[in-house]
């Protein structure tokens, strides 16, 4: 359980630094910049209440204010910040900027007073009990002071993620764009989990001072419910900015997929024709891998296959070029056609065979995805030929006792 502990906190930590480090370079002054400075705001300090219980840094920390439980006045001061400067990015979203700026005002104040009579506390009570970063807080529980003044920090986390949870539930539902309205829903799920964090916390301290419930819950289970809730409601604040580059994805995996399944035929018919290549041969790993441009070199490689074709046409063997012409508009012609190739191929370290062309299966108007679905097909015959097996799609062909 502590391993799983230890991911979730290293999750947030690494997710809440990333976020912060994504948006702020954006902040300018705009309008619009208040949200954003705040949503920053929320993202900084949410790091910070995870970086300063983690490791080396929370020892350093205890060493430098010579005091063990100093961060946990660190982690619960920056909570009340970021669940303010959460507020504040919510209150610019939904008002006019006249009216949010006093509604985001107000929220500065009552939040600071809170956390003022918060770091107060704190300091008058002064928790001594120290263990691991998941047990401390649960071991100065058990002492009175202590139970009242972690009741009186839970109210204001809950306070906050409720007003999250209103806010953030109006607002998807007054917004069109798709991402926002998801990032919001994720916003207000998270906040929901964070105030369930706030009722397992309560029935913690009431298991523990009261006669009102039995037995206390899980311990761990707070730390699993405040992590998975902290990490849906960084994915809400994001999404509406990564979310919609999604989109372009999934063309750019298709071009990809089609630049490696023409990767055998094209390298094929580049050594055996190289003046047909624009550029020196890569490394075959490196072919792999298109670091730019990926639908110029796809179009490249459809364009240097065809090239290729016509060259090496002089060197196809004529039975080949025969039973390709009696196999157009068939459902095999791709592998006739990755037949032809094979033998031209096979014809290139000797004179030509004959003089004859390889017949033109190109279009005029043939569309550029057209052109790639038909070579992907000789491609893959291409590779599969003079296997013991064939692709699936031509595998029928040769149950039928047809063969290229």
């Amino acid at each position: 359980m502590n391993q799983l502990f230890e991911l979730l906190s290293w999750a947030c930590a690494i997710a809440s630094l990333a976020a912060f480090v994504y948006k702020f370079p954006k902040l300018k002054p705009t309008t619009q910049s208040a949200a954003l400075f705040a949503l920053c705001t929320y993202f900084l300090f949410n790091a910070i209440a995870y970086w300063v219980d983690i490791g080396m840094l929370r020892e350093r920390l205890i060493k430098a204010f010579d005091y063990p439980n100093i961060t946990i006045i660190i982690v619960q001061a920056s909570v009340v910040i970021l669940t303010a400067a959460q507020q504040v990015s919510i209150v610019y979203l939904m008002l006019p900027p006249v009216e949010a700026k006093g509604a985001a005002r107000r929220q500065i104040i009552g939040f600071g007073f809170a956390l003022a009579v918060l770091i107060t506390l704190f300091n008058a009570i002064r928790p001594g009990k120290v263990s691991s970063t998941q047990e401390t807080v649960y071991l100065n529980i058990e002492d009175g002071n202590y139970a009242f003044y972690m009741s009186y920090y839970l109210a204001i986390c809950a306070i906050g993620r409720f007003q999250t949870v209103i806010f953030s539930f109006r607002y998807a539902r007054t917004i069109r764009d798709f991402w926002l309205r998801m990032g919001m829903w994720c916003v207000a799920g998270g906040s929901t989990l964070i105030l369930v964090y706030c009722a397992v916390r309560y029935w913690q301290i009431l298991a523990l001072h009261t006669d009102v419930i039995a037995s206390a819950p899980w311990k761990f289970l707070f730390w699993l419910i405040a992590d998975v809730g902290t990490l849906l409601q960084m994915f809400g604040w994001t999404i509406p900015s990564w979310g919609p580059k999604l989109g372009a994805l999934r063309p750019w995996l298709t071009n990809y997929r089609a630049y490696l399944r023409l990767g055998p035929l094209w390298r094929a018919v580049t050594q055996a024709a190289p003046e047909t290549s624009l550029e020196p041969a890569r490394h075959r790993l490196l072919d792999w891998i298109p670091l730019r441009n990926l639908e110029y070199r796809l179009y490249r490689r459809v364009i240097e296959i065809r090239d290729g074709q016509l060259i090496l046409a002089r060197l196809a063997d004529p039975i080949a070029i025969h039973r390709l012409e009696q196999a157009r508009r068939m459902k095999h012609e791709a592998l006739f056609e990755a037949a032809l190739l094979k033998s031209a191929l096979s014809g290139a370290a000797r004179h030509p065979v004959h003089d004859g062309l390889l017949p033109n299966r190109r279009q005029a108007d043939i569309s550029l995805p057209e052109e790639i679905r038909q070579l992907t097909e000789i491609s893959q015959a291409f590779r599969f030929l003079g296997s013991r097996r064939l692709p699936p799609s031509l595998g029928s062909r040769r149950q039928r006792g047809v063969s290229p």
